[in-house]
């Protein structure tokens, strides 16, 4: 030992001497020690040894142990001193005190000078021991609380050290501290180390809710009292942390009463507005939408006084400004305004309010004593618009109008609904009227032009309900107008009116007119971002004029100048790159404006090459692509993002709470924005050469002026300039009229370039260039920023602008970062000191990285770990700022330099340009930057700031999309990982950083997929990064990571799942065990914080689905299933989970694990067909077994049916209704509550149990039938009131589909002979007697043959892979991931067996099952229609193409005996088939997804045999339809084959012959068209397009024939086609195509001269046939009928198609129909041939005579039956064909029998 320490520990010693005087003298030789720079050393090196632990060695922790000791000594002395003594004793007492704990507050801080050497368990526990003594707090309160506040919160390494019981202690202490009003200790210390202290709670633990609600209710509830007002304010900013509402209106009495100050105010206002998102997330107003309050009633009333309070600050902030002497800002502040726009939000809707009112404001100080207090009930009117407009009067003065303005423009902008239709045009007009005055009354004008601009947007979002003050409107807005361009040139509200004027554009409020234009074609106002964006909405609305100038004006010019003037074109051009000129010099020296401001994302390259095009409009319009105006504005702030981070949780809270209403989809009507293809775009020659020319005039004016040292030209010029120029090529390359190589060639290219040789001056480095380096760097890196991604402009303008920079530019910036980084090394910016365990750890940490499963960076000892501290604050400036460097995140910019900042800025830009793609022809390598970049690795200390910050900088900007990292590089980034985190393991927020911070790099893996297992370079990164998420997962089980860290964590794991799904390498080892990253995300849902649960719960669709080129894909079944009984059982385990939680967390710990199970569950349901039945099951079980509430079920099924495309969640239910029936009576076995009477039938909309029965019997009978249940069966019946074995005779078709198929199962499998031993039980049961009997089965079996088909199809579920050999004809059809259907189901095998075995059971020759069907036709008409019906009904997809499977099965028994003719049905059959195909095939959805692509290739090959049959048996009945079979199959073809080859065909036929006009047009209209189908004309209307537009001389030469005679001219009659093809198409879903394809023909013809007597309307083809074949009128009717019926058989919708069926089978069985039929047989025409299966023998009974009411001949009369709603010309032609029928005027039997399908149509 050193004789520096030799003398100390003598002295140490000496402090537990006996005698007084002694040790006084020793604590004097104590301080002169401990300062001595000997002592100081030696203490710090045997402190920071690795020996010291054990040894013998003073360190400070010793000599702190000593000083304890005797402050324990001096303690016991002086409370054993008399109580009575003198006023002198008393002092000296006070003194001694003093001197006491000042030595202890002197030797902490020369301790932990240079960094905390003291540990924070001793130092902590001292601290709370002193405090905790009520006399040693009465003497050293006052000093230990500073040294608590200075000395151990303020230093960063403490904060991240002390345990999660330590804060607790402290909060406990100082809690009873504040309300025991210590005097001891200053009220506002105390409340500062309060806010400190609960700060540190949020960031640093959790699970302490419950002791800061109750000190905060009992601590804001006795504000009154308090009269130290910064005392307040730290108590404000505490509870602005955790919140609670019965303390709002204890805080409304310090807001209106006690004149706080305005920081205060700040955190008062802070406050109220978290109250208001906590009761109303997202400006929620009813309990049902999601608003929350224990108590409603007396919310409602505190949100009235809140309102009051803010309506007289408001009234305040007026009335001071009125008297105030000076200029005074008027505006109130932003936080203030929207406080009061979401109170008002809150109470407009209201008349009245009825408000509680006490004898004090404060009235929730009285609540314990309710009859303490007189009460009164009042009434009075509430705040609405009419206020308002009362407050926005002309005659008020500034002071009182633009508080009031500023509310209007906040309450509008956030919460547009709720201004009333009938309250926009008073506000309007008011506003308006405002605007007139505002030039002459003094600052209101820009608050009217906001207030007006929101207007603007809330009248455009409900225009559709304004539509009867449209006149008023519009007037008022064209005033507005007006005035707004009155305003432009004003320096004050120029900005403003522009912006005003670019919402009425956008908004189609007004049109744009010459004035307008004007604006941007003089010196009216001076080019920016808001004129930008102004003029580029106007050039995407309308077509730019020609001049904005009257034609006396330019005829002037033409005389004075005697050339041309310039175009609006020009002159805009001109505008946009106007020079500054120097009013002062001849010679200007001024760069031009358009490289003085920032224009963001190309905004001035895009509008000024599309002024160069014909097509401006169109030519921005594709520029722009999917930007928005809201893409061009300033980045964030951090305010801004703060509220975003609020709005987050409220979606979330919505979310699960189940409140959360999907945001609808809204419809452009503009539909100019889209291009089905890339555009053709013409230039302008001339502009395009001014432009250039323009730009490089711009570029060397420029270079002329610059000069590094002046003021006028800043560095940043240049670079705006180069992306200037690189962003007009890039829009030019973007167009197609310029080649990238091209745009490299091009003078504006070169002059570019030229601009970094005079811009190296900004790069020598010294103090007057930091900040310019960093604003340079910062607009570099925002050039070649990746921020749009989709945006082709910003892509190639990033790339030509990287083309641009010389190597010797990122060399240079590469030695500059390198300089940076050293000199902020040397200076004593941050210090950060090492205990021996550390220093051991961390040099094991690097050299054991490879041997991974023998370290654990994360595990954590007896000894303290490494963080951060910063000791060069000193402790008053700590003790000053409310923040402490405690709180301050190690994250913070606080804690650095400017030179800091700047060499970040360096090296943000440095790492985009080394993550940019490794072959884009740059004059740099990529690589060799990033090779440097990863250079200064090797000089970094990660215990200082800056080199944290560069680190997570090259973690994050590295690993790019672009590009990917080689082995070596990415081994070299990651590298230092593992002492990152072992460093920062305790520190919270740096851990979550890291987390973050790994995303880029686990997501780069996902893009290198390597070649093979054995040769994956990657893994060793694989290992580094799993290593590091495992570690922080062990961290997270143990309790020693935040809710925030554990949410970065599953950010991470969500990143591997996407990279690699299904988990062949993303494997965590935690402990013993390891584990797949997909069943660790789902352990998550039981985490003990709910909002990690929540997180988890929305992850859960990365568990089913993973990414993939086509977008998203479904994982294999086994993992699947997987996930979802992992998901399941750990939502179950969270559930039991909450019994532990305190007994005052119950209700909330309850419902948020149940939101939980519900969210997770619902997700699998929304996201996975393969387990949706399962998880359907599981939220039928959790309503048994968790108690959860019904409404809340209800909730979920109703988001997740419309998410599904169901109507509503009674058809999601029950289209599983026998799956969950059958599960839920399986569980019986094991639990016998699961009865049939206990399935939640009120989940079903059903009421009562029997409501449930009627509607589900049908169901329920055939399983309890097969599970020989009759017992239940009877009880049905006894509910039903109804025999019960006529309820089995009811459902006698469903009983057999669970019977008859098990006979068929072959094999020997334990499962399926029980099964059939079942099935013949059950069998032989139905067959007694006493239930069925035999002949009754027989009989029920003949008269339901069809539905018992029908149903047996259904059931079919072919597997992929299946062992059946028989199966072969549908097996290609199938897939892996295909879900079961509802039980029972077989595979085709089975299927087709049972069906033979009903034919020979019930056929005495053993005739086939379709000979059987062909005897009724009319039944093989009701199989097909049904299996079309449940094709029509369902949303699933796998589902659909279930069916389609059963629709080919059937249909290949029809086909394979249509030669047998089916009983006379074959022609119906066949065209019913063909067109139920192409119906299909034409309503695929797009995108195609891999069960769609199946299903295609079904119908085609189904389609295929069709006509194979038909061609083969009947050629005839092919003809007809093979128009709609060519023109489908070619539209399919277009779609998935390369227009390349479609070119090709094209060319070969128009080389095949010569090709004549007249004879195309001729083959064009022979081809008849389709009412079913109308698109089918669509690719003829291509190629006719095609032929007119090659073979315009021919064109010509039938003009001449048509005006000879006009009456058989080819062309009219081709205009009377195009024009009939577009009245059918109009109102189908799909007819856009069509009307855009007759106008591309219409516009080939040109401005033909047709006279209107060629287009005369021709007679309909169908009367004039009825008429030519049949004299008698009633024949005619009946022929026009039934052909319109025949149509009908063939339309798309299902429900027609029935409804047709059953008119003709009326008609064709009257008494008519049947002449009808005799008389037609001799007629060449396939009518009857196609209606032969409704045609009976029969005659029909004629129908009764109508008895006809009164009300029905009246609404003939009413004139509400004769007017057309707009769009609803469709139901209007229903209703009256109804009302016709109804009123007995239709006489006609068949018109009568026509009423069904009116119904349907």
């Amino acid at each position: 030992m050193s004789l520096a320490l030799q003398e100390l520990l003598l002295c140490c010693r000496g402090l537990e001497n006996e005698k007084a005087t002694e040790r006084k003298k020793e604590v004097d030789r104590f301080r002169r020690l401990i300062r001595s720079p000997d002592t100081v050393e030696e203490l710090d090196r045997t402190s920071g040894c690795k020996a010291s632990k054990g040894s013998k060695q003073l360190t400070w922790d010793a000599v702190f142990r000593f000083l304890q000791k005797f402050l324990q000594k001096e303690t016991e002395l002086l409370k054993s001193g008399k109580a009575n003594v003198s006023a002198t004793t008393q002092a000296n007492r006070q003194k001694k005190m003093q001197e006491i704990s000042s030595l202890m507050k002197y030797f902490i801080r020369c301790a932990n000078q240079r960094g905390p050497k003291l540990k924070c368990a001793e130092l902590l526990s001292h601290v709370v021991e002193v405090l905790q003594n009520q006399f040693s707090c009465g003497a050293y309160g006052e000093d230990y609380s500073s040294i608590l506040l200075k000395d151990v919160l303020s230093v960063r390494k403490y904060w991240c050290e002390m345990s999660q019981q330590q804060w607790h202690s402290l909060l406990e202490l100082y809690c009873g501290l504040f309300n025991r009003r210590s005097k001891s200790i200053n009220r506002v210390q105390v409340s500062r180390i309060l806010y400190t202290v609960v700060w540190g709670c949020c960031v640093q633990t959790e699970g302490l809710s419950h002791t800061l609600f109750n000190f905060f209710l009992k601590a804001l509830s006795n504000t009154r009292e308090e009269r130290q007002l910064m005392v307040l304010e730290n108590l404000v900013s505490a509870v602005n942390v955790f919140l609670r509402s019965e303390v709002l209106s204890a805080m409304l009495c310090v807001y209106t009463q006690m004149r706080p100050s305005s920081a205060l105010k700040d955190e008062l206002v802070k406050f109220f507005q978290l109250q208001i998102c906590v009761h109303h997330p997202k400006g929620a107003k009813t309990l049902e939408t999601g608003a929350h309050a224990e108590d409603w009633v007396r919310w409602q009333g505190q949100l009235c006084a809140l309102y009051d309070a803010l309506v007289s600050e408001i009234s305040q902030i007026g009335s001071r400004g009125k008297y105030a002497t000076g200029s005074r800002h008027i505006a109130v502040k932003e936080n203030l305004i929207e406080l009061t726009a979401d109170v008002c939000h809150q109470l407009f809707s209201q008349s009245t309010h009825v408000q509680e009112v006490t004898s004090s404001v404060c009235r929730d100080t009285q609540r314990d004593s309710p009859q303490s207090c007189k009460r009164r009930r009042i009434e009075q009117p509430l705040t609405n618009w009419e206020g308002i407009r009362s407050k926005l009067q002309p005659h008020h003065n500034d002071f009182d109008i633009i508080p009031w303005l500023q509310v209007a423009a906040a309450l509008i902008s956030r919460y547009p609904w709720i201004l009333p239709v009938d309250e926009l045009v008073p506000l309007l007009g008011l506003l308006c009227q405002l605007q007139g005055e505002q030039q002459r009354r003094g600052e209101r004008g820009p608050y009217v032009l906001r207030c007006l601009r929101e207007l603007a947007l809330c009248h455009a979002t409900g225009s559709s309900n304004a539509s009867a003050h449209t006149a008023e409107l519009a007037r008022l807005w064209a005033r507005v107008w007006a005035l707004a361009l009155r305003g432009v040139g004003s320096a004050q509200t120029g900005t403003l009116s522009l912006e005003l004027l670019r919402t009425i554009v956008q908004e189609s409020l007004e049109p744009v007119d010459r004035e307008f234009w004007k604006v941007f074609s003089g010196a009216v106002c001076k080019p920016s971002l808001v004129g930008a964006l102004s003029l580029a909405q106007a050039l995407l609305k309308c077509s730019v004029p020609k001049s904005v100038h009257s034609r006396d004006v330019i005829s002037g010019v033409l005389m004075e100048t005697g050339g041309e003037p310039p175009t609006l074109r020009d002159s805009v051009i001109s505008w946009l790159l106007m020079n500054e000129h120097n009013e002062e010099t001849e010679e200007n020296c001024r760069p031009h404006l358009i490289i003085t401001r920032d224009f963001p994302l190309n905004l001035i390259p895009r509008i000024l090459v599309s002024l160069t095009l014909k097509d401006s409009r169109a030519g921005l319009t594709f520029l722009m692509g999917s930007l928005k105006p809201e893409s061009f504005s300033s980045q964030s702030s951090p305010l801004t993002e703060a509220k975003d981070t609020l709005g987050e949780v409220e979606s979330l809270f919505l979310q699960f709470s189940f409140d959360d209403t999907p945001p609808s989809t809204k419809v452009t009507a503009d539909g100019d924005g889209v291009y089905s293809e890339k555009p053709q775009f013409t230039v302008i020659p001339a502009l395009r050469s001014k432009l250039e020319l323009s730009l490089l005039s711009v570029a060397e004016q420029l270079f002329n002026c610059y000069s590094p040292d002046s003021s006028n030209t800043p560095h940043e010029c240049v670079l705006r300039c180069a992306s200037l120029l690189t962003g007009v090529l890039a829009a030019y390359v973007c167009m197609g009229l310029l080649t990238e190589e091209e745009a490299c060639r091009s003078p504006l290219f070169l002059k570019a370039k030229v601009g970094y040789n005079v811009h190296e001056h900004i790069f020598n480095l010294t103090n007057d260039t930091i900040t310019s380096i960093q604003s340079v760097m910062l607009l570099c890196s925002d050039s070649i920023s990746r921020r749009e991604k989709d945006d082709k402009v910003s892509t190639i303008s990033r790339i030509l602008f990287m083309k641009t920079l010389p190597v010797r530019l990122l060399n240079d910036l590469c030695d500059i970062s390198k300089l940076l980084l050293s000199n902020s090394s040397k200076k004593d910016h941050t210090v950060m000191e090492n205990d021996p365990m550390d220093e051991d750890q961390v040099d094991t940490s690097r050299n054991q990285t490879d041997n991974q499963e023998e370290i654990d960076l994360f595990e954590d000892g007896d000894e303290t770990h490494l963080s951060t501290s910063r000791p060069c604050q000193s402790n008053d400036e700590a003790c000053d700022s409310k923040f402490s460097t405690g709180t301050k995140s190690a994250l913070s910019e606080e804690h650095l330099s400017r030179q800091d900042l700047a060499f970040l800025s360096v090296l943000g830009f440095l790492s985009l340009c080394g993550s940019s793609e490794l072959n884009g022809g740059f004059s740099f390598k990529p690589l060799d930057t990033q090779r440097k970049l990863l250079k200064l690795l090797d000089l970094t200390d990660f215990s200082q700031m800056l080199h944290l910050h560069m680190y997570l900088s090259l973690l994050k900007k590295l690993p790019a999309e672009v590009s990917s990292l080689d082995p070596e590089e990415f081994d070299t980034l990651l590298w230092p990982l593992a002492d990152v985190c072992s460093l920062y393991r305790q520190d919270q927020e740096v851990c979550a950083a890291v987390l973050r911070s790994l995303l880029p790099s686990i997501r780069c893996l996902g893009r290198t997929p390597p070649v093979s297992e054995q040769d994956d370079d990657l893994a060793h990164i694989k290992g580094t990064l799993l290593t590091v998420v495992s570690g922080f997962c062990i961290l997270g089980k143990s309790g020693k990571c935040t809710s925030a860290v554990r949410v970065a964590l599953m950010q991470c794991l969500l990143a591997l799942l996407e990279v690699d799904p299904r988990c062949k390498w993303a494997t965590l080892t935690l402990r013993d065990e390891e584990l797949p990253v997909s069943v660790v995300l789902s352990a998550h849902l039981a985490d003990p914080h709910h909002h990690v649960c929540m997180l988890a719960a929305l992850s859960v669709e990365s568990l089913f689905l993973k990414n993939g080129p086509e977008g998203k894909m479904m994982l294999p079944m086994k993992n699947q299933q997987t996930a979802f009984e992992n998901i399941y059982l750990k939502a179950q385990e969270g559930m039991s989970g909450q019994k532990s939680c305190p007994s005052e967390d119950l209700p909330d710990e309850t419902f948020n694990r149940r939101a939980t199970l519900l969210i997770s569950v619902s997700m699998v349901i929304s996201c996975s067909p393969v387990c949706e039945k399962q998880a359907l099951f599981a939220l039928f079980q959790s309503y048994k077994e968790n108690s959860i509430d019904e409404q809340l079920i209800n909730k979920v099924l109703r988001g997740v049916s419309r998410s599904l495309g169901y109507r509503d969640s009674k058809s999601l239910i029950h289209s599983h209704l026998y799956y969950l029936v059958a599960e839920w009576l399986n569980q019986k076995q094991s639990d016998s509550r699961y009865t049939l009477q206990s399935v939640p039938y009120t989940l079903l909309g059903f009421c009562s149990l029997d409501e449930f029965y009627r509607s589900s019997y049908h169901v329920l009978i055939p399983h309890l039938v097969f599970l020989n249940d009759f017992e239940e069966v009877k009880s049905i019946g006894n509910h039903l009131a109804q025999d019960w074995k006529q309820l089995l005779a009811d459902c006698f078709p469903k009983i057999m589909v669970n019977i008859l198929p098990h006979f068929a199962l072959a094999g020997q499998d334990t499962h399926v002979a029980q099964q059939r031993d079942k099935a013949h039980r059950v069998y032989d049961i139905l067959k007694d007697s006493n239930f069925l009997g035999k002949q009754q089965i027989d009989s029920l079996i003949c008269n339901n043959l069809a539905d018992i088909v029908v149903e047996l199809l259904m059931t079919l579920h072919e597997t992929a892979g299946g062992a059946s050999a028989d199966s072969g004809d549908l097996q290609k059809f199938t897939g892996e991931l295909d879900p079961a259907p509802n039980p029972p189901f077989f595979s085709s095998y089975v299927v087709k067996a049972t069906l033979d075995y009903l034919s020979k059971c019930h056929s005495a020759n053993h005739k086939s099952l379709v000979t059987i069907l062909s005897k009724t036709p009319m039944s093989i008409q009701r199989i097909l229609i049904a299996i079309c019906q449940k094709a029509a009904e369902t949303t699933n997809a796998y589902e659909r193409h279930r069916i389609l499977m059963m629709y080919h099965l059937f249909v290949s028994l029809l086909l394979r005996e249509v030669k047998d003719g089916l009983g006379g049905a074959w022609a119906f059959v066949l065209r019913d088939i063909i067109y139920t195909l192409i119906h299909h095939i034409n309503s695929r959805s797009c995108p195609q997804d891999e069960v769609s692509s199946r299903s295609l290739s079904l119908c085609c090959e189904l389609l295929s045999l069709v006509c194979q049959t038909a061609v083969e048996y009947c050629d005839d009945a092919l003809e007809s339809h093979l128009q709609v079979i060519v023109a489908t199959l070619t539209a399919q073809v277009t779609e998935h084959i390369e227009s390349g080859l479609g070119r090709a065909a094209q060319h070969t036929c128009s080389q095949s012959a010569v090709v004549s006009m007249h004879d195309e047009i001729e083959h064009f209209l022979s081809v008849t068209s389709c009412d079913s189908l109308p698109l089918a004309p669509l690719e003829g209307l291509k190629d006719l397009k095609r032929q007119l537009h090659s073979h315009k001389q021919q064109i010509g030469q039938l003009l001449k024939e048509c005006h000879a005679d006009p009456a058989s001219c080819i062309l009219v009659k081709l205009v009377l086609n195009l024009l009939q093809l577009c009245k059918i198409a109009a109102n189908h879903p799909g007819g856009g195509d069509i009307l855009k394809a007759v106008g591309r023909c219409l516009g080939e013809l040109g401005p033909v001269d047709l006279s209107s007597i060629a287009l005369h309307h021709g007679k309909d083809q169908l009367y004039a046939r009825a008429a030519h074949m049949f004299q008698d009128v009633p024949l005619q009717w009946i022929f026009i009928i039934l052909n319109c019926m025949d149509n009908a058989l063939t339309h798309h919708s299902i429900t027609v198609r029935q409804a047709a069926g059953v008119c003709l089978k009326d008609i064709l069985a009257t008494q008519s129909g049947l002449d009808f039929g005799e008389m037609y047989k001799s007629k060449r025409d396939p009518l009857l041939a196609y209606l032969n299966p409704f045609r009976s023998a029969k005659r029909r009974e004629p129908i009764m005579t109508m008895e006809v009411s009164s009300e029905s001949r009246d609404r003939l009369d009413g004139s509400d039956l004769w007017l057309v709603t707009p769009g609803g010309h469709k139901d209007w032609l229903k209703n009256l064909c109804m009302a016709l029928l109804d009123s007995g005027g239709v006489r006609n039997e068949a018109l009568l029998l026509t009423r069904p399908l009116c119904e349907a149509t």
